[in-house]
């Protein structure tokens, strides 16, 4: 290139670079589009109640007005205006209520009094007017209390106490600062951003500054990753937050931004959400009602693609010709495997940082050997993005900062520096993409004060749930390929640097990626949460130093470089051994449904009843100790034992018995569970047309009552007596639940009481109380065993037992069944069991040795209160309907995040507006779990918390088809607890300033006024 051409392309560059600095700068600035939301009440003759769940739980702004004629109407007791229904507690939900109290007005607001107000003689006006910076109080236009600070009520209805509306009023400005649109002046500052890059794309692209590496065939090997990865995204689990990332891409279209649905107030997951719009975008183009599950797996697989072809056709080469053979090939796909299957079918971030950070090195890697700008521009842009996925996301930036040294050799580093400024600023494209800096600061703002991860020193709690036995998040697969890279890493370091292994490795870019894969678990300590989910951003660059650890201690060089069968052999057996023994610890554990039918879920893997780790702890502790006594005689271990024991043909073999275990547990689940619920057969119904997942497989219980079981001959033993309404000493026996005696936590399943047993509480000085009722009939289809046997149970299991006993007639000895369900907790459940073949009778028997019954009647909707008598039921045999007919596909619901990814045909409410929808559905984890009440919580910011308290909720029954006996998913009617009628909002728009704050998003109990 001629010296003016070369002066025109950095003239250009320089001007490019500007452009996109300037630009990227302005961008969250930039004015954006604003919904402008108000409401107005009464808007009809008669209106005394209406529904206005708000979200944010605060107006923007609120104006009451009572007068005195309606606070004489409003009957003893009542409040005459309230924004809360009636018994909710004044905390942590505190609304706005006016009470009229003797001789005055009591004004309360967000738990706060704010005046008491005499009232005069005659007629009057109480007005109230509330912001987030004051709220006033004014009698008549005169203000007679004003309380500084933000004191807004909480707005989930409208509720008039009088007779009618008359005389009063109210009206708010709802809180809608997250749903944004970019202006257009926002539109024009992120076109220059992209002029901008192109610019620099045309000026540093000139010439041949990017030399493309040799073209490489095809081999066996791709296609069996690639129909790898295809198999496991048809039959493969879910991880742990993949139903939270679906009810965030569902509740997308409506809501107008990518907000978290089910904590924080829904403040926008911007700046790090822009690969949520990607994944959006594909599932909006699925075909049918909803995007299946398996349609959702398809961008994981194809970055699982993308990833494989980096690794193979750059990565690798780049590492040296050792990393080029096939065989060689073939253990990198090993290793890809023992990554991929634990952390990369995925709905979270991980699949796309494993792919950004790969890349990033890639193009820093091209941009060294090359000392072209191209390479180091892609690396930068490569890198912004990747930041910009997760909080967590800095180790997007570790090639560029591993690749410094390298790159500073090279002239026209002020060139580089500008190149590598100017493409990381691009990221602020997707990262305030709708938002502006106002909205990402206050959403920022409301998660650190709710909190919901932990500080950087804990970030030991990440490996200990590693390694922790039965933790969901310390599987064996996850366990492996984390503990066994982190192990390569000094192995493959001393290999290369202390014994000056070539082995045609290129020391310098393997040297490299080891930098980048340790500053992994470093970069993680400033992750605001301590998933080990986490770790599957090491994929890419874990997978290429795996393949380096089978290639640099295997048994070929081992036996060959003398260094390599010294102590250091003997520390990294030991090493191997411990990974070995910690990985055959965990169970082949997965979360949720997932785990259902999977084989060693619930314990570590073993062979006739002795589990493997038992075995391998010792073997590595005698071993070691035998080879360091070799080696310390020696010097160096004999040629033909380090064959035997290299390392990387270890580690191989490890690598390929784990993702044996894996991929086989779940080709037998696809087999094993035929009829029923696995995400090979979801995913074979998807194929077939039906995309709606769990709900196909689920039947539902409307009546409990139904199913109650005939009485059948007498047991002729103590039972005869209990079960026909009489009892021992009430001390030691179980008595028949009535109307005068209830159970101290009502036997209540579906909304329906249902009869039974209850125990007395039981002095300390006596012995537990007993129940073995008398024998009930069972129906052809529990026979058959295509129905289960179920009992209520309330109280405390923990201080009793719950069994059921079947015969074939009442002289047979009978067969004892324990009954599966939730078992903690006090609150109605029910316990399953299937009948034993040839059974025709059940009896129930129970003991209860609880001693505390107060407080029975209050008992937590989730089970938090201990030591209750326990209470029976007469056992039944549901009759159900298909979940379809009850909760219709298409219908609205809330759908809790653990069970979300599995109800793809639900429709979640809307939070749009300022306000939240009420649904008449919630779906919950299974076994009373508490896990979803994140949504409807006023402490995590529960983007539900308004619609719930306007609601009781009922729980009905619901049975997995072909699996009747397990406890799927909770299904619960919401309820209203009271006749409301709706508002009719008025909609406008404004354009505010992208650093324009209006007060803030409050947040119960942890803001302060």
């Amino acid at each position: 290139m001629s010296t003016s051409g070369r002066a025109r392309g950095r003239g250009l560059l320089l001007a490019s670079a500007v452009l996109t600095l300037l630009c990227a700068i302005l961008f969250p600035l930039a004015p954006v589009s604003q919904p402008v939301v108000t409401f107005a009440w009464p808007q009809a003759p008669g209106q005394t109640a209406v529904a206005l769940p708000l979200m944010p739980y605060e107006p923007v702004a609120l104006d009451a007005a009572v007068s005195c004629a309606a606070l004489d109407a409003t009957p003893p007791g009542a409040a005459t205006l309230a924004t809360t229904p009636p018994g909710t507690p004044p905390a942590p939900v505190g609304g706005l209520t006016v009470r009229p109290v003797p001789g005055g007005v009591l004004v309360t607001s967000d738990g706060e009094v704010l005046a008491a107000v005499p009232r005069p003689a005659g007629p009057c006006t109480l007005t109230v007017a509330s912001t987030p910076e004051r709220t006033t109080v004014a009698l008549d236009g005169r203000v007679v209390a004003t309380r500084e600070g933000d004191v807004r009520p909480v707005v989930a209805a409208i509720i008039a106490g009088a007779p009618g509306a008359d005389g009063l009023s109210l009206a708010l400005r709802t809180d809608t600062r997250f749903q944004t649109t970019p202006s257009v002046l926002k539109l024009l500052l992120g076109l220059g951003v992209l002029l901008g890059l192109a610019g620099m794309v045309i000026a540093v692209g000139r010439g041949r500054s990017w030399r493309a590496p040799r073209r490489s065939r095809v081999r066996v090997v791709d296609g069996v990753v690639a129909l790898g990865l295809a198999g496991w995204a048809v039959v493969g689990p879910a991880t742990v937050d993949d139903g939270y990332i679906a009810g965030i891409l569902r509740s997308r279209g409506e809501n107008g931004f990518t907000g978290n649905v089910y904590r924080w107030l829904n403040a926008p997951e911007a700046p790090f959400s822009w690969f949520y719009e990607v994944v959006r975008a594909w599932a909006s183009l699925a075909p049918g009602p909803a995007a299946s599950v398996l349609w959702l797996r398809v961008p994981a697989t194809v970055l699982g693609l993308l990833l494989w072809f980096l690794l193979r056709r750059h990565a690798l080469p780049r590492l040296g010709p050792a990393l080029r053979r096939p065989g060689t090939t073939w253990v990198a796909a090993a290793a890809f495997a023992a990554w991929w299957a634990p952390f990369g079918l995925s709905l979270r971030p991980e699949p796309w940082l494993a792919l950004g950070v790969l890349a990033v090195w890639v193009c820093a890697e091209r941009a060294v050997a090359t000392r072209a700008l191209l390479p180091l521009l892609g690396a930068a842009v490569l890198a912004g993005f990747t930041v910009a996925l997760t909080p967590g996301a800095l180790l997007g930036l570790a090639p560029l900062l591993v690749a410094l040294p390298a790159l500073a050799r090279f002239r026209d580093g002020w060139t580089r520096v500008l190149v590598v400024v100017a493409g990381l600023s691009v990221a602020v494209l997707p990262m305030a993409a709708d938002q502006s800096l106002a909205g990402l600061l206050e959403a920022t703002r409301v998660r650190q004060l709710i909190g919901g991860g932990q500080p950087w020193w804990q970030e030991l709690s990440r490996y200990a749930s590693l390694v922790e036995p039965g933790n969901v998040q310390g599987g064996l697969g996850a366990r492996l390929a984390v503990l066994l890279t982190l192990l390569a890493l000094p192995a493959v370091a001393w290999a290369l640097l202390a014994a000056r292994v070539r082995a045609g490795v290129a020391t310098g870019p393997a040297r490299r990626l080891l930098a980048v894969t340790a500053l992994g678990p470093v970069t993680l300590i400033v992750s605001p949460t301590k998933w080990t989910l986490h770790f599957g951003e090491l994929a890419g660059v874990g997978t290429a130093v795996l393949t380096l650890l089978v290639v640099l201690w295997s048994p070929r060089v081992v036996t060959a470089v003398e260094r390599l069968r010294g102590p250091a052999l003997v520390a990294l057996l030991g090493g191997f051994g411990l990974v070995t023994t910690l990985v055959l610890t965990g169970y082949n554990q997965w979360a949720y449904a997932s785990a259902w039918g999977v084989f060693w879920n619930d314990i570590p893997p073993q062979i006739a009843r002795v589990p493997l780790a038992n075995i391998a702890l010792p073997v590595t502790i005698a071993g070691t100790l035998v080879l360091a006594v070799v080696v310390g005689t020696r010097g160096r271990l004999p040629r033909r034992a380090a064959r035997v024991l290299a390392p990387g043909a270890l580690a191989l073999v490890l690598v390929v018995a784990v993702i044996a275990i894996e991929g086989g547990s779940f080709l037998k689940v696809t087999a094993d569970r035929r009829g029923t619920f696995s995400y090979g057969s979801d995913s074979l119904a998807a194929l077939g047309g039906d995309p709606c997942g769990l709900a196909s497989d689920l039947a539902v219980e409307t009546d409990p009552r139904a199913g109650l079981l005939p009485a059948g001959p007498p047991s002729g033993e103590l039972g005869d007596f209990l079960a026909l309404n009489a009892s021992v000493a009430a001390t030691l026996a179980f008595t028949p639940t009535t109307d005068d005696t209830p159970a101290p936590v009502p036997l209540r399943i579906g909304g329906t009481e249902l009869p039974g047993w209850a125990a007395p509480p039981t002095p300390a000085a006596t012995g537990p109380a007993t129940l073995l009722s008398g024998w009930f009939v069972l129906p052809p289809e529990a026979r058959e065993r295509r129905a289960p046997v179920v009992v209520a149970v309330s109280g405390s299991i923990s201080r009793g037992a719950v069994a059921l006993e079947f015969a074939a007639s009442p002289t047979d000895p009978p067969r004892t069944e324990g009954p599966g369900g939730p078992t903690a907790g006090v609150a109605p459940r029910d316990l399953r069991a299937l009948a034993p073949e040839g059974a025709t009778l059940v009896r129930v028997r129970a003991t209860s040795a609880a001693r505390d019954a107060a407080d029975a009647q209050v008992a937590s909707p989730t089970g938090q209160t201990p030591e209750l008598p326990l209470a029976v039921s007469v056992p039944r045999v549901p009759r159900t309907v298909p979940f379809d007919d009850v909760v219709a596909p298409g219908s609205t619901a809330l759908v809790d995040w653990p069970v979300a990814v599995v109800f793809p045909c639900l429709r979640p409410p809307a939070l749009t507006g300022g306000t939240a929808a009420v649904p008449p559905w919630r779906l919950t984890p299974p076994g009373l779990s508490d896990a979803g009440e994140i949504a409807v919580s006023p402490t995590t910011g529960g983007p539900f918390l308004t619609p719930r308290l306007l609601v009781e909720e009922v729980r009905l029954p619901v049975y997995l088809d072909g699996d009747p006996t397990r406890d799927a998913v909770g299904l619960a009617r919401w309820v209203p607890r009271l006749p409301l009628g709706a508002l009719s909002p008025q909609v406008g728009e404004e354009t505010v300033a992208g650093w324009a704050r209006t007060g803030r998003a409050g947040v119960p109990v942890l803001d302060t006024p």
